[in-house]
């Protein structure tokens, strides 16, 4: 069920609640006035009826008196009667109940009440209302009757209520009619509004919205300045900003792609200058340490020989950074424990570090067990992050590392933390990226290198640095 439909079927209900709600008090209303309107009829006739008994009893003409109850008969009438206290019909509109008796009802309400009020009773299956009137001893009538008592009888006047129920099931009708007319037309009206204020322009967003899926250089247009308007001027907004951010994408897109075939083109062509580098580089150490071994320690020459072979050593150590990470090799993960790992690339480092005046301190941390990486690469990773720390502190401090279980559920953490002179906001964007390095030695390739090992591992890599306090580099990688 569409938006429409569901706005229409809800509001017609509501509708129709309320209208039923109000129809059925306004109902309620009419047929108690109605009602009324009816007792006040019967108390008139019963007024009539015994003003004209009244008067013809007076004028001396008791033989007209039945010949007069027999003419009130009317079509809704339906008797008038003439009773003792007792209940015995002493006259009535029907002859042949002369000598009878009212229902015993009649005689109690008639001796109980203090004054005549009309009320219903059924006779016959039809409900009737009736009016019981005393006719009154008064001084003109002691002349034939010869009694005392102030009430010599009473007048009971019976009407059907049939013309009642008749006018209240007219106005039910009418009630229900209009009501269900009433509901028709604002159902009808509300679906013309929705279609026109709210359907039509919906459908014509969401049509706007499928062309965007191609092209968002489309636009809805439309005068209109309230909701709608609103949410069209936010539409196109919308389209203009995806569009726009759309276009800078693609122009990202298409400047990292020629960034990447330059990266490879750069790394083949760095892979094959590092052969052709190192295999002369090999050579020539080889010439220079058979040429050294004629020189005697005293020699000036062999000073000079021993920093050939030093700047050797570091152009072949460049070289085969470059090489790897030109040429990273592939994984072969095994299920180790990281702390030996860890101790292996710390003992690589401790001359160095003894030299610097860098303490190292290992902490056992949490026992993490055994974890499924590749032993070779991840001493480098350990390697190469402990070097950069102990090149943040040449003039000694500490290097605390630390192993724990990891910030994610099913990860472990190793971290390296120095007490370095720290980096800054911009060293800290750029300091896996290749070549970039803020030392004056090295090729800037190490953790660039690292943090490919890393990824490959589905790990990664992340560092917190102040200047002046020192800086934590924290390897997360999966247990599993």
């Amino acid at each position: 069920m569409n938006l429409k439909s569901k706005y229409i079927l809800f509001t017609t209900c509501i509708l129709f609640v309320i209208i039923g709600a109000f129809s059925y008090k306004n109902l309620n209303l009419q047929e108690k006035e109605i009602q009324e309107d009816e007792k006040e009829r019967v108390t008139l006739i019963t007024e009539i009826i015994r003003n004209g008994l009244v008067t013809v009893m007076l004028e001396g003409r008791g033989r007209e008196f039945q010949k007069f109850l027999e003419t009130v008969i009317t079509e809704d009438i339906e008797r008038a009667i003439i009773f003792k206290p007792d209940g015995t019909i002493i006259s009535s509109s029907l002859p042949s109940q002369i000598g009878a008796s009212v229902p015993a009802e009649h005689v109690t309400r008639f001796n109980t009440q203090k004054t005549p009020k009309v009320f219903s009773h059924k006779e016959n299956g039809k409900t009737i209302y009736s009016l019981i009137v005393p006719i009154y001893n008064e001084h003109a009538c002691q002349k034939c009757h010869n009694t005392k008592d102030e009430v010599i009888g009473a007048l009971d006047v019976e009407v059907s209520t049939g013309k009642t129920i008749q006018r209240i099931n007219d106005s039910r009708k009418r009630m229900i009619l209009f009501s269900i007319i009433t509901l028709i037309v604002i159902s009808i009206s509300l679906s013309i509004l929705t279609t026109y204020l709210v359907s039509k322009p919906i459908t014509s967003i969401i049509d706007t919205m499928k062309k965007a899926e191609g092209d968002l250089t489309v636009k809805f247009y439309t005068q209109r300045r309230d909701e709608i308007g609103k949410l069209a001027s936010s539409l196109n907004s919308m389209l203009f900003e995806l569009d726009k951010a759309r276009r800078e994408i693609e122009k990202c897109h298409f400047e990292e792609i020629q960034n990447i075939e330059k990266m490879a083109t750069i790394g083949e062509l760095a892979s094959a200058i590092a052969h052709e580098i190192k295999n002369p580089l090999a050579g020539i150490s080889g010439a220079i340490q058979v040429l050294a071994e004629d020189f005697a320690e005293s020699d000036p020459r062999k000073e000079v020989i021993t920093e050939v072979l030093n700047e050797i050593e570091r152009l072949d150590r460049s070289v085969k950074d470059l090489l790897l990470f030109a040429r990273p090799p592939e994984l072969h993960p095994i299920l180790t424990s990281l702390q030996p790992i860890i101790e292996r690339a710390k003992r690589l480092i401790d001359f160095q570090a003894e030299k610097q005046g860098v303490i190292i301190r290992l902490i056992p941390g949490d026992n993490i067990g055994e974890i499924n990486v590749d032993p070779e690469q991840m001493q480098q990773v350990f390697l190469n992050i402990m070097l950069n720390s102990l090149q943040s502190m040449p003039a000694g401090g500490t290097l605390t590392i630390a192993t724990y279980f990891g910030p994610g559920e099913n990860e472990v953490e190793v971290a390296f933390s120095d007490t370095g002179h720290g980096m800054d906001e911009d060293a800290l964007k750029n300091i896996f990226k290749p070549f970039f390095t803020t030392k004056h030695t090295g090729t800037g390739l190490g953790l660039a290198i690292s943090r490919n090992i890393i990824e490959k591992h589905n790990g990664r890599i992340v560092v917190d640095s102040q200047i002046g306090i020192g800086s934590t580099f924290h390897v997360i990688l999966k247990k599993e």
